[in-house]
């Protein structure tokens, strides 16, 4: 963007490095990268990456800096793909009746360069708290009309249920560099209390054997969830859930990168490790001009 505050597209092919991540609890991808650059720029307001014909992030500017060292610039960027306004901006609280995906999107605020999942249930009702975000009404409806958690697919969609047209890749054996298999217990919850409509914290209990089994003592206290009165052991459940998120992992780094998105699926053996369709829930593409790394993480959880 000039001083005067025309917009040009400038192509970048110069890149010293990269990286991108994906993952399908966090409602954005986020970007990473260094560039040699032809001239100074007064402003960069955004930046679409491609590898050979594949867009694969899309966003606005989080930091752009310019240096100018042994006769040429530099330019460092990083940037969130425009769907991190889900998480920025709030509608109006209240009841919101009879709505669809597209009904929240649409209804609520105007967001730029974001699309989402077409043909969704009509569901009663999604009730929205002061201070909720568009994502908060989003997961609501999500967990309302499917029992899923919504995620962020391929350059700003927001969908709630897995694409039809995934992938599945075989051919990983040759260019394979690291196998991982872990688990992290750093959000489980043991115990949740919700406040009843008198204020007392004894009606609604939830406790989950999975933390306990693993010596986690984590109590969580919170107030009456006015999104499932009709169904209060939800309100319990679906935070336990989403706090056993990535709780157990495997995947792999392989060279090269062959359009992976989330949800496609990998299968592979490496000498004692068999991973057979194993749907892509966290995706991190990284490299330069020369080379590139994709790797590649399977949840499982209870989503």
């Amino acid at each position: 963007m000039s001083l005067g505050g025309s917009v040009s597209t400038v192509t970048l092919d110069k890149c010293i490095s990269f990286s991108i991540d994906k993952e399908r609890y966090t409602p954005y991808t986020t970007f990473k990268g260094s560039f040699i650059i032809p001239q100074y720029y007064n402003e960069i307001i955004s930046i679409k990456f491609f590898i050979d014909s594949v867009d694969v992030h899309y966003g606005s500017v989080d930091m752009a800096k310019m240096t100018f060292k042994d006769g040429y610039y530099l330019l460092d960027i990083n940037s969130r793909s425009y769907t991190l306004a889900l998480g920025l901006n709030q509608p109006k609280p209240g009841i919101n009746s009879s709505v669809s995906l597209r009904s929240i999107l649409v209804s609520n605020v105007a967001l730029k360069n974001v699309t989402y999942q077409l043909s969704t249930k009509t569901i009663n009702y999604v009730y929205l708290t002061d201070n909720s975000t568009l994502w908060d009404a989003v997961v609501a409806y999500s967990l309302k009309a499917y029992g899923t958690y919504p995620f962020i697919y391929k350059t700003n969609e927001v969908r709630v249920t897995a694409p039809t047209n995934i992938t599945s890749r075989e051919y990983y054996d040759n260019n394979l560099l690291e196998v991982y298999n872990g688990s992290t217990l750093s959000n489980l919850i043991s115990d949740i209390h919700m406040q009843d409509s008198e204020g007392n914290y004894e009606t609604y209990n939830l406790s989950d054997n999975y933390a306990s089994l693993r010596d986690i003592v984590r109590h969580k206290q919170i107030p009456l969830d006015m999104q499932w009165l009709a169904d209060t052991n939800m309100a319990l459940t679906s935070r336990i859930n989403f706090a056993k998120r990535g709780t157990k992992f495997n995947g792999l780094k392989v060279l090269g990168y062959s359009g992976e998105e989330l949800f496609d699926k990998f299968t592979c053996d490496f000498e004692n490790s068999h991973y057979t369709n194993c749907a892509i829930h966290k995706l991190n593409i990284s490299g330069s001009n020369n080379v590139i790394y994709t790797t590649m993480y399977h949840y499982t959880d209870a989503y």
